[in-house]
C-alpha cells in the first residue's frame, strides 16, 4: 500500500487517510484488483485496470424433456334456464262501505255459533244448581259471580283471538279488495285486547241486569247469588253476536288495505297507529291503575291500623316518581317507564302488606 498516495489524496479531498486506505483496500477487494491501483485511479482520475482471472466454464448437462401430450377434454356448455319474472299485481282496495258490510255479516254469524258455545259451557260447568222459582216457574241458578265473569270473559278472549285472525284471511280469500296487511301477532294481541274489554262488560252486564243477591239472614247463612238460566243463555248469545261483528268490523277498520299508493300507505299507518294509541293507553291505564287500586285497597282493608302510614308511603312514591319526570322536560316517557312504576308501585304495596303481616 503507498502511503504517499494515501496522504495525497487525503490532502486533496479533506477525507481522513484511515477511511481512505479503508475504502481502497474494500473497493480492491470488491472488484479484484490491486489496491495500488485503485489508489492510483483516485489520484489521476483514471479507472483501476482489473486483474485477469481465469474462469472454468462447466458443459451444460444434456436433458431430454419429455412433453406429454394434452388431454383431449370437452366442454359442454350448459343452455341458459329461461326464468319468466312476474309481476304480483295487487287489486285496489274495495271501498269502505263494502268491506264493513262484509265484515258484519261474517262477524255476525261466527258470533252466534260462538255464543251457542259460550251459553252451553256456562250453564254446563259453572252453575252449582238448579232452583224452580215458585212464582214465574222459571228456572234460577246459584252460581259465583267471580267464576262466571272470568269464565265468560276467557271464553270472549279465546273466540276473539280466532275471529281477528281468520276474517281478515277469509275476506281476502273470497272478495277482491279486502286484503289487509295485518300480521297475525298484531291480529292475537289485537283480539286479546278487544276479547278482555268486551267479556268482561258481558260479564258485568248480565250479573248487574238480571242476578239477584239473597243477603243472609242469620250470621252464619251464607251470601246466595242466583241468576235465571234462559235469560243467561240468550244473553251471552246476543251479546257475543254484537261483540264479535264488532270485533271483526273494528279488525278490518284498524288495518291497512292492500293495494294503496306508498304516499296513502305511508298516511294510513300513521293514523291508524294514533287510533289504536290514542284506545290502548287510555285502557291500560284503567286496567293498571284498576290492579293497583284493588291491591292497596285489599292491603288497606286488612291492615287498617296502618293504612295511615301506608297511604304517606305510596303518595310519597308516586310524587317522587312525578318530580323526577318533570325535571326533565326532555325526558320521553314511553310504555316500559310505564310499565315499571306500576309494577314497583305493585311491589311496594306487597312488602308493605308483608311487614304489616309479620306483625300481627
Amino acid at each position: 500500500m503507498d502511503e504517499k498516495l494515501i496522504e495525497e489524496i487525503s490532502n486533496t479531498t479533506g477525507v481522513p487517510q484511515m477511511l481512505v486506505s479503508r475504502s481502497a483496500q474494500a473497493r480492491a477487494e470488491a472488484n479484484g484488483v490491486d489496491i495500488n491501483s485503485i489508489l492510483s485511479s483516485w489520484s489521476s482520475g483514471s479507472p483501476a485496470a482489473p486483474v485477469a482471472t481465469e474462469v472454468v466454464e462447466e458443459a451444460p448437462v444434456a436433458t431430454e424433456v419429455v412433453e406429454e401430450a394434452p388431454v383431449a377434454t370437452e366442454v359442454v356448455e350448459e343452455a341458459p334456464v329461461a326464468t319468466e319474472v312476474v309481476a304480483e299485481f295487487i287489486e285496489p282496495p274495495a271501498d269502505l262501505f263494502s268491506k264493513v258490510a262484509r265484515a258484519l255479516q261474517y262477524g255476525s254469524l261466527f258470533g252466534i255459533i260462538t255464543g251457542f258455545i259460550q251459553a252451553i259451557a256456562i250453564s254446563t260447568y259453572l252453575y252449582d244448581g238448579l232452583i224452580l222459582e215458585s212464582e214465574t216457574f222459571n228456572l234460577i241458578t246459584e252460581y259465583k259471580k267471580t267464576t262466571y265473569i272470568v269464565a265468560l270473559t276467557l271464553l270472549t278472549t279465546f273466540f276473539a283471538v280466532i275471529n281477528t285472525v281468520n276474517v281478515k284471511k277469509l275476506l281476502e280469500a273470497n272478495f277482491i279488495g279486502h286484503g289487509i296487511k295485518t300480521s297475525d301477532r298484531e291480529s292475537i294481541f289485537q283480539g286479546t285486547g278487544l276479547g278482555l274489554m268486551f267479556g268482561s262488560i258481558t260479564g258485568f252486564f248480565i250479573t248487574s241486569s238480571i242476578g239477584q243477591t239473597i243477603e243472609p239472614i242469620l250470621p252464619e247463612d251464607p251470601t246466595l247469588f242466583l241468576l235465571p238460566v234462559f235469560g243467561s243463555f240468550w244473553r251471552i248469545v246476543l251479546m257475543s253476536t254484537l261483540f264479535q261483528a264488532l270485533i271483526s268490523v273494528i279488525s278490518i277498520l284498524l288495518g291497512v288495505p292492500k293495494g294503496l299508493e306508498l304516499f296513502e300507505e305511508e298516511e294510513a299507518v300513521i293514523i291508524r297507529n294514533r287510533i289504536t294509541g290514542s284506545a290502548v293507553i287510555p285502557l291500560g291505564a284503567i286496567l293498571v291503575g284498576g290492579i293497583i287500586a284493588v291491591l292497596i285497597s285489599q292491603v288497606f282493608i286488612n291492615f287498617h291500623d296502618y293504612a295511615p302510614l301506608f297511604a304517606l308511603i305510596i303518595s310519597a312514591a308516586i310524587l317522587l316518581f312525578s318530580a323526577l319526570m318533570s325535571a326533565g322536560p326532555k325526558i320521553k316517557i314511553t310504555k316500559n317507564e310505564v310499565l315499571i312504576t306500576a309494577l314497583g308501585i305493585i311491589t311496594l304495596t306487597i312488602i308493605i302488606a308483608s311487614v304489616a303481616a309479620s306483625q300481627l
